[in-house]
């Protein structure tokens, strides 16, 4: 009756199936009613001039009723209800209209933490017509704000709560914040434990000998494993460049170091493949950074005394011939020709140089992907102070006081 007194209306929301969340179209679908109750004086009776009557209920077009519609909705915009529904109407003027409809409402995903984020989808519900001076919506005055009992399971995402929001600017509207929980069961599955197999496969490419002509095969096998993961992850994202996933960060991590891995193994079959003599300099390299012994010293009988070397000339002299290719035999001798010491060293060829190197690049690659692993397990985690909301209990409460 008074224009001057804003009307108030009560809102709250019914949730009762989550049929998809896209994160590639950054849509959230789902099955839901609002509630909404009001008061109109112009509906008001006395039941005892009705024979008792205290509730009437009516089409919904034959009474008035705010525009509500879903402001960030994907599908056609278009306010709630339908003329087949009805309202309820009770003798002191208070009217409950509950319009049921599938929503289809934009999101901004954050994919930071894929597969173990968590989302929080916005539906806001405005009315379109009318200022706050003419009409303000709050929460139920009694009651949560919204209903989750009655809410089917949904295989990917856990409904954790809804938490609500009240704006008056610049025009009366609901704001209902969806937080859902992404099961990383399937993606864990199908994704991260395959990758770890895969990047353990990376590692096995120093393995095998050059001769066995199927190392650079190898090693061009796993980097194309590792492109079609790649693909595999990018096409459950959107393509948004305000937050990057870190999943598909290690994974493109791992892309470069396949990479780097076959043109190493490359290098490697045209290094065992040389067959002029090693440099002294990478010889004593590999000799030191692999903690072999430069000489070994083989010290004789001192039994032998002068003159044996005719009797026993085995046990006094070295026998060049009997000495095999991987060595070179120094013999010295006294003054009569008697052998006194046999020094041997190690002579590094080509083969021997690239099997040491593949141990070398096979510790170094396992190490550098052990962390990697252990980092992006860490940044995987569940950070509270990140996602100050991912607490598994929010109240959804209603305000029946101006915001």
């Amino acid at each position: 009756m008074d224009q001057s007194i804003p009307t108030i209306v009560h809102v709250s929301l019914l949730i009762y199936v989550i049929y998809d969340v896209d994160e590639v179209m950054q849509t959230l679908k789902v099955s839901a009613s609002l509630r909404l109750s009001w008061r109109d004086e112009h509906l008001v009776w006395n039941p005892s001039d009705y024979d008792g009557i205290q509730t009437g209920v009516y089409p919904q077009n034959s009474v008035w009723k705010p525009d509500v519609s879903l402001k960030n909705s994907v599908d056609d915009f278009k306010t709630l209800g339908d003329q087949t529904l009805n309202v309820i109407v009770t003798s002191d003027g208070i009217v409950t209209w509950e319009p049921y409809q599938i929503f289809t409402s934009r999101c901004n995903f954050d994919i930071t933490y894929f597969p173990f984020d968590r989302q929080a989808c916005k539906m806001i519900f405005v009315t379109w017509g009318y200022m706050a001076s003419e009409i303000r919506i709050w929460g139920p005055d009694t009651g949560p704000a919204a209903h989750l009992e009655d809410i089917l399971h949904n295989p990917e995402w856990d409904l954790v709560g809804v938490r609500i929001q009240n704006l008056t600017e610049p025009r009366p509207m609901m704001i209902f914040d969806v937080h859902l929980k992404r099961k990383p069961r399937y993606v864990v599955h199908n994704i991260i434990l395959p990758l770890i197999v895969l990047i353990t496969l990376n590692d096995c490419v120093f393995l095998l000998p050059e001769r066995s002509g199927e190392k650079t095969g190898y090693a061009v096998t796993v980097f194309l494993s590792f492109m079609v993961f790649a693909t595999i992850v990018q096409a459950t994202l959107p393509a948004n460049s305000e937050n990057v996933c870190y999943l598909s960060v290690f994974v493109t991590l791992q892309i470069v170091e396949s990479a780097v891995i076959t043109i190493v193994s490359i290098c490697l079959v045209r290094i065992e493949g040389r067959r002029d003599s090693v440099p002294e300099w990478l010889s004593s390299l590999i000799t030191c950074s692999t903690c072999m012994k430069c000489i070994k010293s083989v010290q004789r009988s001192s039994n032998i005394t002068k003159g044996d070397g005719d009797r026993f000339p085995e046990q006094g002299k070295c026998d060049k011939t009997k000495v095999e290719s991987v060595y070179k035999d120094e013999c010295q001798y006294n003054g009569d020709g008697i052998g006194k010491e046999r020094v041997e060293a190690e002579i590094l060829d080509w083969g021997k140089v690239s099997l040491r190197l593949n141990w070398f690049f096979f510790a170094l690659i396992f190490t550098s992907e052990l962390n990697h692993e252990l980092i992006i397990d860490a940044k995987l985690a569940p950070s509270p102070g990140m996602q100050p909301w991912s607490s598994p209990d929010i109240t959804c409460s209603g305000s029946s006081s101006p915001p």
